[in-house]
């Protein structure tokens, strides 16, 4: 029999945080580095902006002969395909990935869904709740911070009140971290997360230019649907570190 694969998802009730960016970050670096074997849906509707990054990838490929002999010799050294990317409206999603597990002769560690940036978008609350886990990235800006304080607290308090839910629990982790800028929010919020018991991951994500990239057809590839985050790019971005930080959450 297969085992049930856990299912989590990137979600927030603010656009632009990261969401989409750390769906594909984790899904390749678990499912290339960690051979995870992982699933993807994309339920950011309707730009489908996950989906719309492997068309990208399959593209770049294409055309850069460098891109083709990296994904042979991955191929030859791993000998892992690229993971599905499925698409789907938020009110469907895990039934999505469910048909397509069942049908599947793979047997799945992790489904990672990127669900769209208002929790008021129709079935986004119901398919949070249907997860095991949700992880939020939050950034320092005040409006920004509180939409996603509320969000997590709305998640929260449904949870108190509904134990039979499938969700487990919900974490934030900081995105975004600018040494530049004064860390007062951050500290001021932190303390309120503290006061208001909401986990937090240790792991804070710097503000880097490569979370901002996708596959080039030249230099270390980092966001890429084909390949995994090259250990050039790896070095100082926190994502090693955040990976390892949810895999000791989901024990998977």
């Amino acid at each position: 029999m297969k085992k049930e694969p856990l299912f989590v998802a990137l979600s927030s009730q603010k656009g632009g945080v990261g969401k989409s960016t750390f769906t594909v970050l984790l899904a390749s670096y678990y499912h290339y580095l960690k051979g995870k074997n992982v699933l993807v849906v994309d339920c950011d509707y309707p730009q489908h902006s996950v989906n719309a990054m492997r068309e990208w990838d399959v593209k770049n490929v294409a055309k850069n002969k460098r891109l083709q002999d990296l994904l042979v010799e991955q191929f030859g050294d791993t000998g892992r395909k690229a993971y599905n990317i499925l698409t789907s409206t938020p009110e469907n999603a895990k039934e999505t990935a469910c048909k397509f597990i069942d049908h599947s002769d793979v047997s799945y560690d992790l489904v990672l869904f990127d669900l769209p940036g208002t929790v008021n978008t129709t079935g986004v609350f119901q398919t949070i709740i249907n997860m095991d886990y949700v992880f939020t990235p939050i950034v320092q800006e005040r409006m920004s911070m509180q939409s996603s304080m509320n969000f997590v607290l709305t998640i929260r308090e449904f949870l108190f009140h509904h134990k039979e839910a499938p969700l487990r629990d919900i974490y934030m982790f900081w995105n975004r971290m600018d040494k530049r800028v004064s860390k007062d929010m951050y500290n001021a919020y932190s303390e309120i997360f503290r006061s208001l018991h909401l986990p937090v991951l240790e792991t804070t994500i710097p503000s880097a230019e490569r979370y901002n990239k996708d596959a080039g057809v030249n230099g270390p590839i980092f966001r890429s649907t084909l390949f995994p985050p090259s250990a050039a790019s790896l070095k100082g971005s926190g994502l090693d570190l955040l990976a390892d930080e949810i895999e000791k959450i989901l024990k998977f």
